[in-house]
């Protein structure tokens, strides 16, 4: 079981795009018979933590760790999540990282990502030379789910480009779930809407978020997410 990258065209037009605005889209990243593997595991195989920001740290549990809680640890979990995310810190949204035991789809997907054709593709790209691998992990954003404002550089870590692979069929922007970019003062600029099987790329000094999913949203949205490093 083995995934595929299409041919990727006008690779002068996606380092053109990167370097003018430090993000670029590529679509109908993967062949369709890999995209829809990778889709239906997205969907159905994997067991995701729920990982969220509270009281200054990050943690994850369960879906059914969660459950097990009385009704008001539960809503106060929640209540507590929101509070600290209505004052710009946060988010909420399934993971699962990438692991060698992980499903073969996954771990296919990220030996794609991190084969010596991708990265130096990539390098063209973004014009980071010193790229050297990538990391990943499958995401999984339902209703209420969200990722708020922050950039992606963290001093001590190796993160250069961050990417997003888009497993989504026809999402409506309604929803929510936007990739949604920003100006130091707070301005809004680019909104993302997810697109399935695509690849998105850009800086990780971009400021950035997730916007929260819509109650009336008819679906998950599917991704897998990570940094390019040097």
């Amino acid at each position: 079981m083995t995934l595929s990258v299409n041919e990727i065209l006008n690779v002068d037009m996606l380092n053109n795009t990167f370097l003018k605005n430090g993000i670029v889209r590529i679509y109908d990243f993967l062949t369709t018979s890999s995209a829809e593997q990778l889709r239906q595991c997205l969907e159905s195989k994997i067991d995701y933590a729920n990982a969220f920001h509270l009281a200054g740290m990050n943690r994850q549990a369960s879906d059914d760790e969660i459950a097990k809680l009385n009704n008001e640890t539960r809503l106060g979990l929640y209540n507590d999540i929101y509070k600290a995310a209505a004052k710009g810190s946060g988010f909420l949204y399934g993971r699962h990282k990438i692991e060698p035991d992980s499903k073969p789809e996954l771990t296919n997907a990220l030996s794609l990502l991190n084969s010596a054709h991708m990265l130096d593709l990539i390098k063209v790209i973004t014009n980071k030379n010193s790229l050297t691998h990538a990391d990943g992990q499958a995401t999984r954003f339902r209703v209420g789910d969200f990722l708020t404002r922050h950039v992606d550089d963290i001093p001590g870590e190796t993160r250069q480009i961050a990417y997003v692979l888009g497993m989504t069929e026809n999402w409506h922007p309604d929803w929510g779930g936007l990739l949604q970019f920003f100006e130091k003062s707070g301005q809004p600029t680019d909104s993302w809407s997810p697109t399935f099987n695509s690849l998105t790329l850009f800086d990780v000094n971009k400021i950035h978020s997730v916007t929260s999913i819509a109650p009336f949203s008819e679906k998950k949205r599917y991704s897998i997410t990570g940094w390019f490093r040097s």
